[in-house]
């Protein structure tokens, strides 16, 4: 094995010397004979490191102990100098062999806890090498092959790695912020908890990879090609503020994934339609699992759009094409983005009929059902167009449209988890406990569509009770009844509240006009 040693003062028992004795100060006396040794070769290396790995591991318990290993690589030569608590106990240079693709072959090596220094290093193979808590430091990484290596708590303080191959590369913990990735091959690697916070990643591939709880913050995906995580699972991968334009993640997972997209590169943009248009093309690649996620990507795209007031035809209408079928696609923002003419049907059927008597066909009751159901807000908005929207709706003789402005109707009446507001003063007349009014009390205005017709004033929670099918809804209880000339008690049961009529068929209470905040109660009245 230490064949090209040519001289040890006439000593030749360290060849037949036994690594493995136990003995901390034997083996560092051994590894000291070595130091300035001419000729080393490989063979050589991987017997002084067993020495070295040895005494490490003896020792590791030892937290006060650091030892570990000075690496720098020109041409075929590795300098290696061996550090125990900061002391150079060995230095050595090792002649190494090339492989078969002419790189220095540093391949199935322990180079655990190994410093690598230098400018650039090149050509170098670590093919199933074990890397654990190396560093590399230093100006470029380039056409180096990590293949199938073991990366645990590797940190590479490189500003550069290129044309770098980490193909089926496994690790925890490997730490490659800050650095620019070009050209670099992760596709099969198993990198989890790793470190990609602002790196520059061009032209880099992630295809198959697990990547569980890396961080790609602030990262800067520049490539003119589409970076890749097809079939990669990227469960709790965090991807915060980054810049990024092309990307493909198909068939990947996504589960609790983080993705915003910093949308500087918008100002400015000569090219902004393909800009646009290759992200709107990146989000229909996230798969509909995580449906939130598409959804939420697409919206606040819109939404920068809106703010900057960019409205291009050309990539509104591929945002129609690709998300307006998607049934996740519920938000008011981005419909109205897509859809400016359905907005503008809308608002001015509501501009021109919101104080006047209407009446609603069968789609325009289908259609606004629907937009009410996507956009509550504009109920509010809207009480005397919403109140006779669903008055009629109740009456169709189309069972959908009855089905859905009575799912309507329920899931805003239940919007709010509010407390009664009523006590009882006499035997059956309720009036509002003003002392138990809080800010986020409601109460509901109940009438008919029918121009002066009754008024019933009546809290949430009871509305909640009457609606609440696992309940006994008690339908007798006696709640306050105000017309416009008189207050008295009425019985409120499904049939006063939906089935009653009056002129032109009405029912006495079809919905509630709004809820009124407690506090506008207290200093304005009804």
């Amino acid at each position: 094995m230490l064949g090209h040693i040519s001289k040890f003062d006439g000593n030749n028992s360290l060849i037949k010397h036994d690594v493995v004795q136990g003995n901390n100060k034997l083996d560092l006396d051994l590894l000291r004979n070595f130091n300035g040794v001419p000729g080393l070769n490989r063979e050589n290396f991987i017997y002084i490191s067993d020495i070295f790995l040895n005494i490490k591991q003896r020792n590791e318990k030892n937290h006060a102990i650091n030892m570990f290993r000075e690496v720098s690589i020109s041409n075929d030569i590795i300098s290696v100098k061996f550090y125990r608590n900061e002391e150079i106990e060995c230095a050595c240079d090792f002649l190494m062999d090339k492989d078969a693709q002419g790189d220095t072959d540093l391949s199935d090596l322990d180079l655990t806890s190994c410093h690598f220094k230098g400018d650039v290093i090149s050509k170098v193979s670590f093919l199933s090498s074990n890397l654990q808590h190396v560093t590399f430091e230093c100006k470029e990484i380039g056409d180096c092959n990590f293949t199938t290596a073991t990366v645990d708590n590797v940190i590479f303080k490189c500003r550069r790695l290129h044309n770098v191959i980490f193909i089926k590369a496994s690790g925890e913990y490997v730490d490659f912020s800050q650095s620019i990735l070009d050209t670099v091959d992760f596709s099969r690697s198993q990198l989890t908890h790793s470190n990609f916070r602002e790196c520059q990643i061009r032209n880099s591939k992630f295809n198959n990879c697990y990547l569980y709880a890396s961080h790609f913050t602030r990262a800067e995906f520049l490539s003119d090609k589409e970076i890749s995580f097809i079939k990669s699972n990227l469960t709790a991968v965090v991807f915060d503020h980054v810049r990024i334009s092309t990307g493909n993640f198909k068939d990947s997972v996504t589960q609790r994934m983080v993705l915003s997209i910093d949308y500087s590169d918008i100002f400015g943009n000569e090219y902004l339609d393909g800009y646009i248009n290759n992200i709107i093309k990146m989000i229909d690649t996230l798969p509909d699992d995580p449906a939130i996620l598409k959804s939420v990507l697409a919206v606040k795209l819109v939404m920068q759009l809106k703010i900057l007031n960019i409205v291009n035809k050309n990539f509104i209408e591929n945002m129609k094409k690709i998300f307006s079928h998607c049934p996740y696609i519920k938000d008011p923002i981005i419909r109205s983005y897509i859809h400016p003419d359905e907005d503008n049907k809308f608002d001015n059927f509501m501009r021109q009929n919101r104080f006047s008597k209407m009446h609603f066909d069968t789609q325009q009751m289908i259609d606004f059902i629907n937009r009410f159901n996507m956009n509550k807000w504009l109920i509010d908005q809207n009480n005397n167009f919403f109140i006779q929207l669903i008055d009629q709706a109740l009456r169709s003789t189309n069972d959908t449209i009855k089905e859905n402005a009575w799912h309507l109707y329920k899931e805003w009446i239940r919007s709010d988890d509010v407390s009664p507001l009523f006590i009882e003063i006499e035997d059956n007349l309720r009036t509002f406990n003003t002392n138990e009014l809080t800010r986020n009390d409601n109460i509901f205005i109940l009438f008919s569509s029918v121009y002066d017709g009754p008024v019933m004033v009546v809290s949430s929670q009871r509305l909640h009770d009457m609606l609440n099918p696992t309940k006994d809804t008690n339908w007798n209880s006696t709640y306050i009844y105000k017309s416009r000339h008189e207050m008295l008690p009425v019985n409120l049961t499904p049939e006063t509240l939906f089935g009653s009529k009056s002129q032109d068929k009405h029912a006495l209470f079809p919905i509630f006009t709004a809820s009124w905040r407690a506090n506008r109660i207290k200093n304005k009245g009804i």
